[in-house]
């Protein structure tokens, strides 16, 4: 049996087994073993050195951007947009929130395990392309911090919608996925291309205080393109509070 498979009742999916393997968190034998189609053998032993710490791989992801800043997260209210099965929204879970609102376009798709936090509220069949479906969910809360991972739709088409629902010194976190923002194909320049397209066309509207690539590989088995982080703050709006 290959070891990503092995370790998937361990893990809880294969993307969370093959990211512990490439991650150097799995040995065979006492040795660290970063090959996901090792074919595990009877007399095999196989240990995870360090468990998966989030739900889903999303939690490694804003990591990377907001680890310098983790400490500012306790006490804050946060919108997680594109919610999924929760990796952002269990970052700020455990990095002390106040509260989190996850909503995603599917239904039924968070983890079971932060769906139990007092702190957490998930909202279903919300597409945030649509103010007026924002507006009809969420009323006039307003967040501290919203977090934005979103599939098959750009950027371009949310982060608009979601300005007025920050406090006046707010910040959002926005994962850029190059397969719904770049045409002419995926090749390095074009992702360069679409990148500085990207940072021109958030110019008026959002200052870009930090920037960097995720840790992991867009895709299932982390061989998709590599994702980048944002983290912004929307130019003066008198309009928030």
């Amino acid at each position: 049996m290959r070891l990503d498979i092995y370790l998937v009742e361990i893990a809880g999916s294969r993307s969370k087994a093959v990211h512990l393997i490439k991650s150097g968190k799995v040995t065979v034998n006492g040795t660290v073993c970063r090959k996901q189609s090792y074919r595990v053998k009877p007399a095999d032993r196989v240990e995870i050195v360090e468990c998966f710490r989030y739900v889903s791989r999303g939690g490694y992801k804003i990591e990377a951007v907001l680890h310098d800043r983790s400490d500012e997260i306790r006490g804050l209210s946060v919108l997680d947009v594109g919610c999924s099965a929760g990796g952002f929204s269990d970052f700020f879970l455990q990095h002390g929130a106040a509260r989190v609102v996850g909503i995603d376009i599917a239904e039924d798709c968070v983890d079971p395990a932060i769906l139990g936090d007092p702190r957490f509220r998930f909202i279903g069949g919300v597409d945030a392309r649509y103010s007026e479906e924002l507006l009809k969910h969420l009323g006039d809360e307003r967040f501290d911090i919203i977090s934005v991972d979103v599939s098959n739709v750009s950027l371009r088409d949310v982060l608009p919608n979601l300005k007025g629902f920050l406090r006046s010194k707010g910040r959002i976190v926005a994962l850029f996925k190059p397969p719904y923002e770049i045409e002419g194909g995926h090749r390095e320049e074009n992702i360069e291309r679409a990148r500085d397209s990207f940072e021109r066309w958030l110019e008026p509207e959002f200052e870009v205080i930090h920037a960097c690539p995720s840790p992991i590989r867009g895709g299932p088995k982390n061989r998709g393109t590599v994702e980048y982080l944002y983290l912004l703050r929307p130019r003066q709006d008198e309009n928030r509070t």
